[in-house]
């Protein structure tokens, strides 16, 4: 059976200690396969678990400009959330709709996907073959690279996408862009030179799109959450329910959110 959690936009905080507290449940045998779908309420910033926030992230001018920085479970590159869909899947390992490999995992996810584009009239989509880094060598920008079985549309990359295995589960999650502002985001990342600030913003504007852009339309919220709905009961068929964290889930999160906070106030 398939778990469908729907929570819309929430904040940023709050949003990664959900993703994380399913993690663990499910890690501990207490929680079903889920499919999470979510938004931001603000604009906020999240960063890869291995990633070195004073080293990559400009915190001064996210600071003045109001935007959080968050901790992210899985890893990656920085990214600014703002107007988009996320997605967020936790299953066992193992799990007879998945291969055990995360490469191999990754490819049925990003199959999910391209299915729930279709929904939305995009074509032209495919899974990267190979990683592709950027040209100006090391970027802190998730969408800045390409790597495996990530979704791209005429060679641009639309949806990002991150994975954490931990030893009885895994999370994917990642970000379907509606809408961006890749100058606002590129001004919070650290550089070490201008030119490498410049040529990633190029790079950015080059070889990523949004939903918006593909449709040429303004796309909704709750039309892109039904196309997702349906793409992942496609790829995944079986046994969904629409549900909701447990007692078990929510004390784990209100643990995992007040850790969050703590960090962000030191």
């Amino acid at each position: 059976m398939w778990r469908l959690i729907k929570d819309g936009p929430g904040d940023g905080a709050l949003n990664m200690a959900t993703d994380r507290a399913i993690l663990a449940a499910c890690d501990e045998g207490k929680a079903p396969p889920t499919l999470r779908l979510y938004g931001w309420k603000e604009p906020t910033l999240t960063v890869g678990y291995s990633q070195n926030s004073n080293r990559d992230i400009d915190l001064d001018r996210c600071q003045s400009l109001g935007i959080p920085v968050i901790d992210r479970p899985t890893g990656g590159r920085a990214l600014l959330h703002d107007k988009e869909l996320t997605y967020s899947l936790v299953a066992p390992i193992p799990h007879p709709q998945f291969p055990s490999s995360l490469r191999a995992s990754f490819k049925v996810i990003s199959g999910a996907l391209l299915f729930s584009l279709d929904q939305l009239g995009i074509q032209n989509t495919a899974m990267a073959e190979v990683r592709k880094t950027s040209a100006n060598g090391r970027s802190p920008s998730c969408f800045s690279s390409l790597n495996h079985c990530e979704i791209i549309v005429n060679n641009k990359k639309l949806i990002g996408s991150a994975q954490r295995r931990k030893s009885r589960s895994f999370l994917q999650h990642g970000s379907l862009w509606m809408d961006c502002d890749r100058a606002l985001m590129n001004s919070l990342f650290r550089f070490d030179l201008p030119k490498m600030r410049k040529a990633n913003l190029e790079i950015l504007a080059r070889h990523t799109v949004s939903l918006n852009q593909l449709l040429e339309r303004e796309v909704r919220f709750d039309e892109v959450e039904l196309a997702f709905c349906a793409g992942f009961m496609r790829a995944l068929p079986g046994e969904w329910e629409r549900g909701k964290l447990s007692a078990y889930e929510m004390n784990l999160r209100d643990l995992y959110l007040s850790q969050l906070l703590s960090q962000k106030d030191e």
